[in-house]
C-alpha cells in the first residue's frame, strides 16, 4: 500500500449496506457523516406481497423527502445524485423468499428499482444455505437458475448469509462479479456469518467486492479499536488487492431496541420474551454512519494511499455498480 495522508477530503462514500428504519431524521443522520449512497435494506422475510408493499413504502419515503433523497439504480443517477447534494438509495434485498420459485421476479423487480438481492437470509431456502445451516449442500437447480435470472436483470448478487459452499457454488455460476455486501474474514472475527480465505479469495477473484463490516457481532465486540480493523482492511487489501475491499457497515439507525428479534429470526423461531436480543453497543469510533470520517484517517494511518483510500470509502462500489447494473461483464 501506499503512503497515508494526514487530511481526507471526501469524495464519494458508498455503505455496501444499511438496514435501518428509514425517516427524514434517519437520512439526516447518515448524510451528516458524508455518506453519499447506501445499499438499504428493503426485504428480509417478506413475501412477494410483503416486499412490494416495503418497496411502495420507500418510494413514498422519497416523494416526501424529496429533497434529500432519491432511489438510485445506475451509475448515471448515482452520479446525478452525489452532484445534487442528495443520498441516493440503491434497493437490496436481504434474502429471495420475495421472488420465489421464479426466477422471472428478477427482472420484475429489476423493474420497480431492485438492484441488489441476498440469497439467503439466517435460514435455508429454494436457492441455497444459510451461513448458520448445519449442513450446507450447496446451490439448488432453481438457484443456478435464479443467478442466471438476477445476472440477465442486472442485479447484484449477494453472498453475506449465505452459506460456504452455496456461496462459491454462487460465485462461480454467476457470469458477472458478486459482492459479499457485509461481512468481514473469519480469520479477523470466528464466525460463520464471515468469510474463509477460500469464499474470499473466489469473489475477489472474479471481480467482486467484499464489505467489511462493523456490526459488533462479526467484528469481535466494541473494544475493537479503529487500528485493529483499518489493519484487518489491510491485510485483506494485501491478500486480494485494495481494489476488492470496501465498507458494509451494516447499520441499524432508528429501530426500537426489540426489532431486533424480528430482523434475526422473522416467523420461524419465536423466542421467550426474556430471550428477545437486544441491540449490541457499537465502538466509540463508528456508532454509526455519522462516524465514517473516522474510517478514512483510519485508513491514512495504517498505510492506505489516497487511491486505495477512496476506493474502500466508495469507489470500489462504484466500480461493481457500473459493471453489474448494466449486466455485462468486463
Amino acid at each position: 500500500m501506499g503512503d497515508a495522508r494526514s487530511a481526507w477530503e471526501p469524495t464519494m462514500i458508498i455503505d455496501g449496506l444499511q438496514i435501518n428504519d428509514w425517516s427524514r431524521e434517519v437520512i439526516r443522520t447518515v448524510r451528516s457523516g458524508g455518506v453519499n449512497i447506501v445499499h438499504a435494506t428493503v426485504g428480509v422475510w417478506e413475501d412477494l406481497g410483503g416486499a412490494m408493499t416495503r418497496i411502495g413504502a420507500f418510494r413514498n419515503l422519497c416523494r416526501q423527502n424529496s429533497d434529500i433523497v432519491r432511489i438510485v439504480g445506475s451509475v448515471d443517477e448515482i452520479r446525478q445524485a452525489v452532484a445534487d447534494d442528495v443520498l441516493g438509495i440503491v434497493l437490496g434485498f436481504q434474502n429471495s423468499t420475495m421472488l420465489g420459485d421464479d426466477p422471472e421476479m428478477a427482472q420484475m423487480f429489476a423493474d420497480v428499482g431492485v438492484r441488489v438481492v441476498q440469497l439467503t437470509y439466517n435460514i435455508a431456502n429454494h436457492l441455497g444455505s444459510s451461513c448458520w445451516e448445519p449442513r450446507d449442500a450447496g446451490l439448488t437447480r432453481v438457484g443456478h437458475r435464479m443467478v442466471e435470472a438476477l445476472n440477465d436483470a442486472g442485479v447484484l448478487i449477494d453472498i453475506s448469509h449465505v452459506g460456504d459452499v452455496t456461496g462459491l457454488d454462487a460465485v462461480h455460476a454467476s457470469a458477472l462479479p458478486i459482492a459479499v455486501t457485509h461481512g468481514n474474514q473469519r480469520s479477523f472475527c470466528d464466525s460463520p456469518r464471515n468469510k474463509p480465505d477460500a469464499v474470499i479469495d473466489a469473489v475477489a477473484g472474479r471481480g467482486g467486492v467484499i464489505g467489511c463490516t462493523l456490526y459488533p457481532l462479526f467484528m469481535g465486540g466494541a473494544d475493537v479499536t479503529l487500528n485493529e480493523y483499518c489493519s484487518m482492511l489491510a491485510a485483506l487489501a494485501d491478500r486480494v488487492g485494495a481494489e476488492h475491499v470496501a465498507i458494509g457497515s451494516d447499520a441499524v439507525v432508528g429501530w426500537q431496541s426489540d426489532a431486533l428479534g424480528w430482523m434475526r429470526s422473522g416467523r420461524w423461531d419465536r423466542p421467550e420474551p426474556s430471550e428477545i436480543p437486544v441491540f449490541p453497543p457499537w465502538p466509540a469510533w463508528f456508532s454509526g454512519p455519522q462516524d465514517f470520517a473516522n474510517l478514512a484517517h483510519g485508513l491514512d494511518e495504517i498505510g492506505f494511499s489516497e487511491v486505495e483510500r477512496d476506493g474502500v470509502m466508495g469507489g470500489n462500489w462504484l466500480r461493481l455498480f457500473e459493471t453489474v447494473f448494466r449486466g455485462t461483464a468486463d
